[in-house]
């Protein structure tokens, strides 16, 4: 019988837009033109990079907090394996049209990076990046997890991240 011990990090807790704390930096904003109700930001908190959003719930009917935090040390390797895996073709070196999913080690935290078909929005492409050793803020299940559609990679956002990893990781 396996036994899976899978060690679920302490939260780095909710990051208030509006009132953010000494070590809590924004590094940029995004912006999902599926989703203009809801605020999200990329910011640094010590060494992780969280993805934080701020929206209104319609089912709750109030404004909600959720954010997905990764080690910093992590973003070198997601952007590699999104622009040499994910985005090359096999022709190129890229992953080949069964390679959906790639995952690592950081610092004990699994992080993954899965292919959509469906991201944000219906016949939207994406990605989906993961930390399966973090429980979400809102379902309080493992992974905390952050969408984002491939022409959004493709149309800087892939760049600014770069930026962000040469600076901090």
């Amino acid at each position: 019988m396996t036994n899976f011990n899978i060690v679920i990090h302490k939260p780095l807790g909710l990051i208030f837009h509006d009132d953010l704390k000494r070590d809590e930096k924004v590094l940029m904003t995004l912006n999902y033109e599926m989703f203009p109700d809801k605020k999200k930001l990329i910011i640094k908190k010590g060494d992780y990079f969280v993805v934080s959003t701020d929206y209104f719930s319609k089912l709750k009917k109030r404004r909600r907090l959720t954010q997905s935090e990764y080690p910093m040390i992590a973003l070198p390797w997601i952007i590699d394996r999104i622009e040499n895996g994910f985005l090359k073709k096999p022709s190129e070196g890229g992953f080949s049209n069964f390679e959906r999913s790639t995952t690592a080690e950081f610092e004990e935290q699994t992080i993954g990076i899965n292919a959509m078909i469906h991201c944000c929005a219906e016949n939207v492409p994406g990605l989906n990046i993961w930390n399966g050793n973090r429980k979400d803020y809102i379902g309080g299940i493992t992974p905390q997890q952050w969408d984002i559609p491939l022409y959004m990679l493709k149309d800087g956002l892939l760049d600014e991240l770069k930026v962000i990893a040469n600076k901090y990781a």
